[in-house]
């Protein structure tokens, strides 16, 4: 079978399965022939019984005639019938009323046949007379149809039992063919686990225990398993590859290529290496968000240590926010507006803090709301993010002075719908998404605490008022209290210069009475 050896596994499979297949297909006709075999002869030997039952009623009926008990009827024509089922046992065909078709005789019982042939022929003619004569008419015949039945029943029971012997025969042959079927099955079966273990499972194993240990597997014939051999060792090197990369990737390095272990790599021919790139992809996404998120929570921590210092100068407190923002953003210029609405109908904004190439500068600058970059960001309350500036623009609109920044950043100092000035940023270089995010959070909490500071302010302001208010009512409560002393002593003076004027009269009144008196007595 050398023809078979650089076969592939399905032609060696395939004539395997079109071999066993035609020895199934023959043992199936030789055991359909026996089996066969073996049922016509039960046929023919309950055709033969039948037959032998069928001939005893027409000897008990031909016995009741001839002793008179019984008309002949239709003894001719059973007659003539029994003959007729005779020959179709013999020569083989059809019986009447039947869909079995009978085959000749065999040699052995074919033998008791002809025996019971000649002694049929002459039990006939004696039946012929008996049935022809009137009932009861021919005892003689009867005695002799009764010593040529016991002839006839003994051979009907030969044939019987040579139908009997003959079956048994076939039924021990079939069964012998049986179980040669079933022995050569199970050496089939034999040889064709060993042929499967050694064309299929031996190499599949070695492959298996190749593939376990990380090793190629060789030396298999240039068919299926072959092919399947070259993949495995193929997906081995790929393993080790990605095993590779990805002890590269566990070691921290998030930038390393997959074509550094795998120089034949190419996107989309290798699912494995093309999810572990793409999980790299994510891992490194996900570190840099990781480290956009730490960057963020680390300013709005240290925001919040200088916001929480408790300064209550608005304006020092705004240079340490611009000044730090500045820093930590990467801006090369800063400047922190806050609303100034002291005068009433004319709300401005104004430059309380400014930083500028790390240098302070301390200048006046106020912008009146709607007026450029900075009015428009305050009136709309929304970031202004802008990556090309022209240089004039900047001039006229920033308020940062001379420069000429690359990228420009508004964001409106607000809580909820109330604005309390704007923080400018510029810079060289393009701001991140999330520097602007991290901006606008910290003007949220730069607000608020502005919206605090000028709370302060204002109550100090107003309690530097009351104070003032109550420091003057209290000199002018002194005041009166002086005048109303003034008053009452003034009131006693003119009470007692009173009494001194009333008591005068009296006194003068006194002396013109006496005076009066003493005329009046002259005269």
């Amino acid at each position: 079978m050398n023809f078979l050896k650089n076969r592939s596994l399905a032609f060696q499979f395939s004539f395997l399965l079109a071999v066993l297949a035609t020895l199934f297909v023959l043992q199936y006709l030789v055991l359909r022939h026996t089996g066969s075999a073996l049922e016509r002869v039960h046929y023919q030997r309950d055709f033969a019984r039948k037959t032998q039952l069928k001939a005893q009623d027409l000897y008990a009926d031909v016995v009741l005639h001839a002793e008179g008990r019984q008309p002949a009827y239709d003894l001719n024509a059973r007659l003539a019938r029994q003959t007729h089922a005779m020959e179709v046992l013999a020569d083989g065909g059809r019986p009447e009323g039947s869909s079995v078709i009978l085959d000749p005789l065999p040699k052995l019982p074919r033998i008791a046949y002809d025996e019971l042939q000649e002694q049929w022929i002459i039990f006939a003619e004696t039946v012929e007379r008996i049935a022809g004569a009137g009932p009861g008419q021919n005892r003689r015949d009867l005695k002799l149809a009764r010593t040529q039945w016991e002839g006839v029943s003994a051979w009907y029971d030969q044939l019987v039992q040579d139908l009997d012997t003959l079956i048994a025969e076939r039924r021990s042959f079939h069964r012998s063919v049986l179980a040669g079927v079933v022995v050569v099955n199970i050496v089939l079966c034999v040889g064709v686990f060993f042929l499967f273990r050694r064309k299929l499972l031996n190499p599949l194993i070695a492959m298996r225990q190749n593939t376990a240990a990380h090793q190629h597997t060789t030396g298999l014939p240039s068919n299926e398993l072959g092919a399947l051999a070259t993949e495995v060792n193929h997906v081995i090197e790929q393993l080790k590859d990605a095993s590779d990369f990805v002890k590269a990737i566990g070691d921290g390095d998030l930038t390393i290529r997959y074509e550094t272990f795998d120089k034949e790599y190419k996107p989309g021919t290798n699912r494995l290496a093309d999810s572990l790139v793409d999980m790299q992809t994510r891992l490194r996404q996900l570190n840099e968000e990781d480290q956009k998120r730490q960057w963020t929570n680390e300013g709005l921590t240290k925001f919040v240590d200088i916001l929480r210092s408790g300064n209550d100068d608005i304006r020092a407190l705004g240079d340490k926010i611009i000044s730090t923002l500045a820093s930590y953003t990467g801006s090369n210029q800063g400047g922190l507006y806050l609303l100034n609405d002291n005068i009433e109908g004319e709300p401005y904004l104004e430059l309380v803090s400014l930083f500028a190439f790390d240098v302070k500068k301390h200048e006046t600058r106020k912008i009146k709301l709607g007026e450029g970059i900075l009015g428009q960001t305050f009136l709309e309350k929304q970031t202004t993010y802008l990556r090309s500036v022209p240089e004039e623009y900047v001039r006229i609109t920033s308020g940062l002075g001379e420069g000429s920044p690359t990228s420009l950043l508004v964001v409106p100092l607000k809580i909820d719908q109330d604005v309390f000035g704007v923080v400018e940023l510029a810079s060289f270089n393009p701001y991140p998404e999330h520097v602007i995010r991290f901006v606008e959070r910290l003007g949220e909490t730069i607000a608020s605490t502005v919206a605090t500071v000028r709370a302060a302010q204002r109550n100090r302001e107003l309690l530097e008022e009351a104070r003032h208010a109550t420091e003057m009512m209290r000199s002018q409560e002194e005041e009166m209290r002086q005048n109303m002393e003034e008053l009452q002593a003034t009131q006693e003076e003119m009470a007692r210069k009173e009494r001194d004027y009333l008591a005068r009269i009296a006194e003068l009144e006194a002396q013109l009475a006496g005076k009066s008196s003493t005329a009046n007595v002259s005269h």
